[in-house]
């Protein structure tokens, strides 16, 4: 928010004083020493101020919806209120109002400019080109000298010719490479102000190419058809059922479905306990058929995923039509089971939804759903940590994060006494608490088990993503930013759900440290990462409300 300050000195009107006994014959009016206009910055919530002096009561008043007078009324004397812009003036010119000042049968007018902003007018911000590719036109205008004005794009097969332009208006003319993939590829450009060693984004235009044999199905005919990937060898078979969204027919055909499926499946049992207790899960594959291999507005996937975007990590998705498809495995435990949906999409986001409630029978069931797209490509480490964060440690798990932002502050009571709740009536959320005290903190037992002494386990507040009055047991970890293994609680909470899930045991304290003491906990990391790279974090999703048939 900028402030404006008018400097203006305040003429007061002679006012006739009255002797003793002599009526008042004051008259209405108001005092300036300013003529020119008002003027308010371009920003929403620009301010500025105007003085006066009043001989009587005066009433203010403006004349458009985007201006705010406060105060709106006051007495006698000098006097001060404040213009408000209440919208940024985003067009490509100044826009004017007026203050009107009232008092008596007096109307004092004061003309308000707020200023233009930069502007990028863009004639359309989505293009659909074919996958021949070929020349494709960027109508636009602007506010910003081409001294300034920058546009970057982030695809190497869309390339500038640069723009030509007529006064304020401009046409960029692109050369789109051919598309010889069977996928959809989008591309961004961004229009860019660069102003004191900064680049400030003020529009971006969306490049949608489509694949070499459309992006369209046709033959739904192998959808919610089932592939057996894994038969546990131990115990009754813990369920896991992944499926795709955003995979055409021709995608389906060429084996490009199997091959995301079968790597999804490998990437889940990469990290221990879930490396040494494999043979505990059954492993499906069912085939979903999307109309389009694009997300977003306008087109039809089969689990309608979107993806927040803007730095988020958020996934939304039909989570009903994901229950629907799981039904395609029969006889299986669907209420323990885990959903895992993989979307086609090259995209840096992933977001679990856990805890639905089964509020006709009056429980909460273990069944969980984990959207994670194919992150950079099947072989990215990206990809693979954030299938695990997501899918094991929150899906399975049920594990809280154990990362924060500074600006959460402090964690709302309420959040305590839910995630409590959740801890003592279904055992999740297992690696985090609310005490720093090491002697009740919930993985008080490993601090006190010397065999536990070089895994840097101790009390680090910040959880859940809050920096204050939530604690996790290490500095970093697979439910903090991915780049390292479980740590001791979050492979104990996952041993014991194995245990529970797999063969109906509530395994003690010791039976897990025999178990994991025999294991290389070592993180299986593939290629290093960049934390650069990552953007803000989802918290998963708990679902909580709705009745949900699984059987």
């Amino acid at each position: 928010m900028k402030y404006t300050f008018l400097a203006i000195f305040l003429i007061i009107n002679t006012l006739a004083f009255m002797s003793c006994g002599e009526e008042d014959e004051t008259s209405p009016g108001f005092s300036f020493n300013f003529t020119d206009d008002v003027v308010l910055t371009s920003e929403e919530g620009a301010q500025t101020v105007v003085s006066f002096v009043s001989a009587l009561e005066w009433q203010a008043d403006v004349s458009a919806d985007w201006l705010a007078v406060s105060p709106s009324e006051g007495q006698a004397g000098a006097n001060v209120v404040t213009l408000k812009a209440l919208t940024e003036n985003d067009t490509d010119r100044s826009r004017t109002a007026t203050l009107t000042l009232m008092s008596g049968g007096v109307k004092q007018v004061v003309s308000v400019r707020q200023e233009t902003s930069d502007y990028i007018r863009l004639k359309q911000t989505t293009y659909q080109v074919p996958p021949e590719g070929g020349e494709l036109e960027i109508e636009f205008s602007t506010s910003i000298s081409s001294d300034k004005l920058r546009v970057l794009g982030n695809g190497t097969w869309i390339n500038q010719d640069g723009p030509s332009r007529s006064l304020t208006d401009y046409s960029l003319v692109l050369n789109i490479d051919p598309n010889t993939e069977v996928k959809s590829r989008i591309g961004y450009l961004y229009f860019v102000k660069e102003e004191n060693k900064e680049q400030i984004i003020l529009a971006t235009v969306t490049v949608i190419q489509e694949g070499n044999t459309g992006s369209e199905s046709t033959d739904f005919s192998e959808d919610g058809e089932v592939k057996v990937l894994q038969e546990a060898t131990e115990g009754k078979g813990i369920p896991v059922i992944l499926m795709g969204d955003g995979f055409i027919d021709a995608e389906i055909k060429d084996g490009t479905y199997d091959e995301v499926m079968k790597k999804a499946y490998e990437n889940l049992f990469t990290e221990e306990p879930v490396k040494s207790l494999k043979e505990y899960f059954d492993v499906y594959a069912v085939t979903a058929v999307s109309k389009n291999n694009i997300f977003g507005y306008g087109y039809e996937t089969a689990f309608s995923c979107e993806l927040e975007g803007g730095g988020s990590t958020l996934i939304t998705g039909d989570n009903h039509a994901v229950i629907s498809y799981t039904h395609c495995v029969e006889d299986i435990d669907y209420d323990n089971a885990l959903a895992v949906v993989i979307l086609n999409s090259d995209e840096y986001a992933g977001t679990t939804y856990f805890g639905f409630a089964d509020t006709y029978n009056q429980r909460m069931l273990d069944f969980a759903i984990a959207y994670c797209p194919v992150i950079e490509s099947l072989e990215s480490e990206y990809f693979r940590q954030v299938l695990v964060h997501e899918a094991i440690g929150h899906g399975f798990a049920k594990l809280e994060d154990e990362y924060a932002y500074e600006e959460q502050g402090r964690i709302p009571d309420s959040e305590i006494e839910k995630t409590r709740n959740l801890q003592s009536l279904y055992g999740w959320a297992q690696n985090v608490d609310f005490t720093d005290d090491a002697e009740r903190v919930l993985w008080h037992e490993f601090l006190e088990d010397d065999r536990y002494a070089g895994e840097g386990l101790g009390v680090f507040e910040g959880a859940c993503t809050y920096v204050k009055g939530a604690y996790r047991a290490t500095e970093n970890s697979m439910m903090n930013d991915n780049t390292i293994g479980f740590n001791a609680p979050s492979r104990k909470a996952i041993y014991d759900r194995i245990m529970k899930l797999g063969v109906g045991e509530d395994p003690a304290y010791e039976a897990f440290v025999e178990f994991d003491l025999q294991t290389d906990k070592r993180p299986s990391v593939y290629s290093r990462t960049e934390s650069g790279k990552r953007k803000r974090f989802a918290r998963p999703r708990f679902v909580g409300v709705g009745t949900f048939c699984l059987k």
